[in-house]
């Protein structure tokens, strides 16, 4: 793209946190240079001269345009004015039958100030961070080329990290790997070997990598006290949960983890586990069921866990909707990232904590660099063919993947509850679900569990948890049938062992599945086989 290309270009995305419009016809501003100062120390950015806005360019006085671009040089150069001297060249050019000038900023290598003052960029706006010591600290952190995970926790004592989290990662090695050598270490010689910890003399000294991953909650409190993770489920959609008329109480369930970040990973698996799909799921040419679910979602979580910055002190979250899962945890700015929305393919491979990453990795919870964005490019469409990913890069990285119809559970009560009759788990028409094999005819829809069908267990439970176990019925019923149109033989123990249930559950869902006229068998208890109808049978 030409020059002149990419800057009509800019002039039609509107300003924001890299590009920044100013009129100076005249004479140089010195809202232009706090602008300056804003992309240096921020993520670099575009200044477009000569325009106005709203995107209109004005121009600037062409008999001016080699003094402006003096100015700016000048100022720049000048150590009363800017300290550490930034280094770019301003560029003139002619579009139509106005001249304008632009202004590529770098991200600068150091933190910079402008008179005396510390500038950041907030979307489209420049903030004077000079007062604000959190916002301040934050970019000396951004431009810290010693990671925070490395730095040594001045006070903290193998005492204060937690003895169960280190034998709980033996458990793992001694199951995936026997032969692994922290198996036969001591805790602080396991420290020693991942880079935890360094020894000073007689002295270990133990990093704040440490102490995330191994640090009593107590500890954890000590030394970072705004750590935290949150994760959180809301019986709605993203959609109504955004209308607050809907669902003024905005959560269901709610968890704040303050643990390690071994325990934090265990801890969401759980969150996962209770409130999202198990969709069923069998490899070509096996009969060994794949859990999805977890291949998909540890991916999402392991993200989480260890591409934070933790030196910000902000929580990670980890929301769970009934049609999409997002994350949103602070990042390390990068200047190979560009802020804003983002493919998955856009994603860096860089590793923002490689000591927790290579903790993790040895528990076969991470596998090498861009794996897990291969991973969830190759379960997110066997999870759920209309997925959507979503990405916003920023001083907070949002992540949400859409992984239900956000119709799927009907409509919304004006209680703002889920109504138990409106759950729906098979698409319009009776097919079954994209994933599944679509056995079930058009018209032959499986038939939506009344309030009337309930077991006495199921009338007992809160109105969410009522609905999460009427849901998990419904797939667990869909997958029977699929098991059955791949075997007709298939037995009620190898349903059971399947999908990790007893057996009179299955023969409960069989039963129903019958008088629903979805399935029928062929012949007695032993010799006869299942068939998936073709249709209805008449009443």
């Amino acid at each position: 793209m030409k020059v002149i290309d990419k800057f009509i270009a800019l002039t039609l995305e509107g300003e924001g946190t890299q590009i920044e419009y100013k009129t100076c016809t005249e004479e140089i501003s010195e809202s232009l240079y706090e602008s300056v100062c804003s992309f240096l120390n921020h993520t670099g950015g575009q200044i477009l001269v000569g325009v106005q806005n709203d995107g209109t360019v004005i121009g600037v006085n062409p008999d001016k345009a080699e003094k402006l671009k003096a100015d700016i040089i000048n100022c720049i150069n000048n150590p009363e004015l800017f300290l550490p001297c930034p280094y770019f060249t301003p560029r003139i050019m002619e579009m139509d039958d106005k001249t304008v000038m632009q202004l590529d900023i770098p991200c600068g290598q150091y933190v910079y100030r402008f008179k005396g003052r510390y500038w950041d960029r907030n979307d489209d706006a420049d903030i004077d961070v000079t007062d604000q010591p959190e916002l301040l600290l934050s970019i000396f952190e951004r431009k810290n080329p010693h990671l925070f995970e490395e730095r040594i926790v001045e006070g903290l004592t193998m005492e204060q990290l937690d003895v169960k989290t280190f034998q709980y990662c033996r458990n793992i090695l001694a199951t995936i790997q026997p032969s692994h050598a922290w198996l036969q270490m001591t805790n602080e010689e396991m420290l020693l070997s991942a880079h935890l910890a360094k020894q000073e003399g007689s002295k270990l000294q133990l990093k704040y990598a440490a102490l995330i991953l191994f640090g009593t909650e107590d500890a954890i409190t000590e030394f970072m006290p705004r750590y935290r993770f949150e994760a959180v489920f809301h019986m709605c959609t993203y959609a109504q949960y955004n209308d607050m008329s809907l669902f003024p109480s905005r959560y269901d369930d709610r968890r704040t983890i303050r643990q390690n970040l071994i325990q934090v990973y265990e801890q969401l698996g759980a969150f996962v586990e209770r409130y999202l799909p198990d969709k069923f799921y069998l490899p070509a040419n096996t009969m060994q069921r794949q859990n999805l679910r977890w291949d998909l979602f540890r991916e999402i979580v392991g993200n989480m866990c260890v591409h934070t910055d933790f030196s910000s002190g902000y929580a990670c979250f980890f929301h769970v909707f009934k049609d999409r899962v997002v994350t949103k945890n602070p990042t390390r700015l990068l200047p190979e990232i560009p802020e804003g929305e983002l493919t998955i393919q856009q994603l860096s491979n860089y590793t923002k904590n490689p000591l927790l990453v290579r903790v993790f990795h040895e528990l076969n919870w991470a596998e090498d660099l861009g794996s897990g964005t291969r991973n969830i490019l190759r379960y997110a469409p066997l999870y759920y063919p209309n997925y959507k990913i979503e990405i916003n890069s920023g001083s907070q990285f949002l992540f949400s993947i859409t992984y239900q119809d956000e119709n799927v559970y009907g409509n919304v009560t004006e209680t703002g509850k889920m109504s138990p009759t409106e759950g729906k788990n098979v698409p319009n028409e009776g097919q079954m679900s994209p994933t599944e094999p679509d056995n079930v005819p058009n018209k032959d829809k499986m038939s939506p569990t009344s309030i009337h069908e309930l077991t006495d267990e199921e009338l007992s439970l809160k109105p969410f948890e009522r609905e999460l176990v009427i849901s998990k019925r419904k797939r667990r019923q869909q997958a029977i049938v699929g098991m059955i149109s791949i075997d007709s033989h298939v037995s009620v123990e190898t349903m059971a062992e399947k999908l990790d249930v007893d057996k009179k559950t299955i023969k409960r869902d069989l039963k129903e599945l019958k008088e629903n006229l979805v399935i029928e068998r062929i012949g007695g208890t032993f010799g006869g086989e299942w068939m998936v109808l073709k249709k209805k049978k008449e009443s």
